[in-house]
């Protein structure tokens, strides 16, 4: 059986830093992931929003 396509994505606070990454299944996500995180720039929890795929070198 065959799995969905996984990615791995960064994590953008309103901020503007990108503080965690985090795999995502692209068949199942409509649109952006959303989550609440801690940013230790703004000392404080706030959105993050899934931004680019990271790219691996072979």
């Amino acid at each position: 059986m065959p799995r969905g396509k996984n990615t791995n994505v960064y994590l953008k606070c309103e901020c503007g830093m990108q503080n965690y990454t985090t795999r995502i299944n692209m068949r199942t996500l409509e649109g952006k992931l959303e989550r609440n995180k801690y940013c230790s720039t703004c000392q404080k929890s706030t959105l993050h929003k899934s931004t680019k795929e990271i790219k691996h070198s072979s």
